[in-house]
């Protein structure tokens, strides 16, 4: 597993270079840890701004549940994240 220390601002770079449809992730922002499969990821803009939402079919649940996170809304909270690509090796990112 590649480990990497990124700021705020490159951690929401490398989510919106390499993260894709199908991906795994888990990710702790807040007091929130959400692990899962990514069902979408979203760039339209909202209310003029740009945006960037990724939505995650969360597991270990019974609900079958569904979030959607608002990436540039919580970018100052995330802590870190474990990105498990469909092809690929898995990055361990830890925001500093």
């Amino acid at each position: 597993m590649k480990q990497l220390e990124l700021t705020t601002k490159d951690a929401i770079k490398y989510l919106k270079e390499n993260v894709k449809m199908h991906d795994r992730i888990e990710i702790a922002y807040d007091r929130i840890f959400a692990e899962g499969e990514v069902l979408n990821v979203d760039f339209s803009k909202y209310f003029g701004k740009p945006g960037f939402k990724m939505l995650v079919s969360l597991d270990q649940t019974d609900l079958g549940a569904t979030i959607e996170i608002d990436i540039y809304e919580v970018e100052e909270d995330i802590i870190e994240f474990i990105h498990y690509p469909k092809d690929g090796e898995e990055v361990e990112v830890t925001v500093i």
